[in-house]
């Protein structure tokens, strides 16, 4: 009976825990209900003005999201959840944020229940969820609709720890297909998903104790051997390898991966040594956080020797203490391995850092937090009291900071208006805030945003393709075809930059000299819907001037 009582009053706890973080992460994230789409940044291109999306969740639609690659990405399980959105709410963009959020709290929920059942400490546990879905740099992932693919794929990553969990409690072929399965639906949702073999293997270490040399943390089987549990991650692995190879292929073919004569390795190593630190500083204070931070040329050399001692000294730290706490070894290699693909080494688009690039790696630091704090404060009720204080302060914090961050997310122009208040010299947050203001029809904010851009960085060919585009609205269409050369001259595969010609052309009535650059956008971009449709006319008009010409050939003068 004493046992049974335990068990129940640890359910009721596990339920209430659950409860406490749900409610507060809806708290928290209750403002995305009056939010618009961010149509200045991926919003139009995820859904908006995304025809396969726009046509809802059909069977061709799901077709397509398996054989096409959108916007440079192949993550089908994000597209067909964006189209059921569609379904659903129609463009309604309270609905789009709704799930969002309800995909959210799932996942954190999930997290909970994890690390209750692998360390079977539920308050440290609950401090682990609750950090996870209340903490303000996670909002970026949440309230930004075309950032579905983050907290989609952070449900799977979640739910095939989960799976994993039961799998090693009993090894079995089924529990082994679902692990994979729930692994595989997470890479169709965000190829990020493909450190999570690593993952597992440090939760192999600690909390699970399936590694010989570690501490098991319940009395588990700790004498499995290491090459076993690695053979055991092959097909995980295997899959992970194809995943980053194709993510790779289709970035660099859509002309996103930034060659290393624009930014060489040594920089890149720079900015990653840097970029770890800061992303450990921002999660203790991110009153500065902003949606995007461009890359930096030079930084200062006080931040690059503190950035290596800060990698030195945690993997020091980790390796050294791995045996007498083991939870610091699991919580700072997941930290440092998770943040691989986006610290920069291999750079895709403009971004040195991203607050959603932290989604799942700092799940690793709220380990050490959750698990450090308490073991280093006295036993004693007052050393309990004075921890669980401390918790609650720090929640609660989280949930009015949140709150606050997330109607920055409101529209186009408060986010990126927040942006530049918070950087420096953030020539992408202009140019964004420029667009933001050209779909407004504020035509003369838009000319200035677009021009404090290229002040700040000359050769930012976006900011080039989109003054052109705003100077085609103002039909000031020589200098737009200007805007439009310029950037060719330092992008020359810019499929967007020669659509702009091609319709300044158009708009000049000189057709036939259009139609090679509208070739040139579709040949470039075949899903540029708008280049394909432009192309048509030009082609439509030229013949119907030409067989006007013959007939005129034949009226007598």
């Amino acid at each position: 009976m004493p046992e049974n009582k335990k068990s129940n009053k640890l359910m009721e706890t596990t339920d209430v825990i659950i409860i406490i973080i749900a409610v507060m992460a809806a708290f928290a994230y209750a403002g995305v209900r009056s939010n618009d789409f961010i149509i200045a940044y991926d919003d139009n291109a995820y859904v908006l003005k995304n025809s396969h999306v726009l046509g809802g969740l059909t069977l061709d639609g799901i077709r397509q999201a398996f054989i096409t690659f959108n916007d440079g990405n192949w993550f089908p399980l994000t597209w067909i959840s964006h189209m059921a959105d569609v379904t659903i709410f129609g463009l309604n963009p309270a609905g789009h944020h709704l799930t969002s959020v309800i995909i959210h709290i799932m996942a954190s929920a999930l997290l909970f229940i994890v690390f209750m059942r692998m360390t079977k400490s539920p308050w440290r546990s609950g401090f682990i969820a609750a950090l996870f879905a209340l903490h303000p740099l996670h909002v970026e992932s949440v309230a930004w609709i075309a950032e579905r693919k983050d907290v989609l794929s952070g449900f799977f990553w979640i739910l095939t720890m989960l799976a994993y969990t039961y799998y090693t409690e009993r090894p079995v072929a089924v529990r082994y297909i679902l692990v994979l399965f729930s692994f595989i639906c997470g890479l169709m949702s965000k190829p990020m998903v493909v450190t999570l073999p690593f993952v597992l293997l440090l939760l192999d270490y600690w909390p699970l104790g399936r590694i010989g040399f570690g501490i098991p943390a319940d009395g588990g089987n700790s004498g499995t051997g290491l090459k076993r549990l690695l053979l055991e991650k092959v097909p995980f692995f295997v899959l992970s390898a194809a995943s980053s190879a194709l993510t790779y292929h289709v970035q660099k073919t859509w002309g996103a991966v930034v060659s290393s004569e624009i930014l060489p390795l040594k920089s890149r190593i720079i900015n990653a040594l840097v970029s770890y630190a800061k992303y450990a500083v921002t999660m203790f204070n991110p009153t500065n956080a902003a949606v995007i931070y461009p890359i930096e040329e030079t930084f200062p050399v006080w931040q690059i020797v503190g950035g290596a001692l800060f990698i030195a000294a945690g993997t020091t730290a980790a390796i050294v203490m791995a045996r007498r706490l083991p939870y610091i070894f699991t919580g700072w290699f997941w930290y440092v391995g998770t943040l691989v693909p986006v610290i920069g080494l291999v750079q895709v688009g403009t971004a040195a850092m991203a607050d959603r690039y932290t989604y799942i790696p700092f799940i690793g630091l709220f380990i050490i937090i959750s698990m450090a704090i308490p073991d280093t404060i006295t036993n004693s009720r007052a050393g309990r009291a004075i921890t669980a204080a401390l918790g609650c302060a720090v929640i609660i914090a989280c949930v009015f900071y949140t709150k606050k961050q997330v109607t920055y997310w409101h529209n186009s122009v408060t986010l990126f208006t927040r942006a530049i208040s918070v950087t420096k010299d953030n020539y992408v947050a202009y140019n964004h805030l420029g667009a933001a203001y050209s779909d407004s029809d504020r035509y003369n904010e838009a000319y200035i945003s677009y021009t404090k851009a290229l002040q700040i960085n000359y050769i930012y060919v976006s900011a080039h393709v989109n003054f052109g585009n705003l100077l085609i609205k103002l039909n000031r269409l020589d200098e737009a075809i200007e805007s439009y050369n310029r950037a060719i001259s330092m992008k020359p595969m810019h499929a967007s930059a020669y659509h702009g010609i091609g319709v300044a052309l158009m708009l000049q009535k000189r057709t036939q000299e259009a139609i090679p650059y509208l070739k040139m956008a579709v040949s470039l971009n075949p899903n540029m819907v708008i280049a394909r449709e432009n192309l048509a006319r030009a082609m439509n008009k030229a013949m119907s001037e030409e067989n006007a010409s013959s007939i005129m050939m034949f009226i007598p003068r």
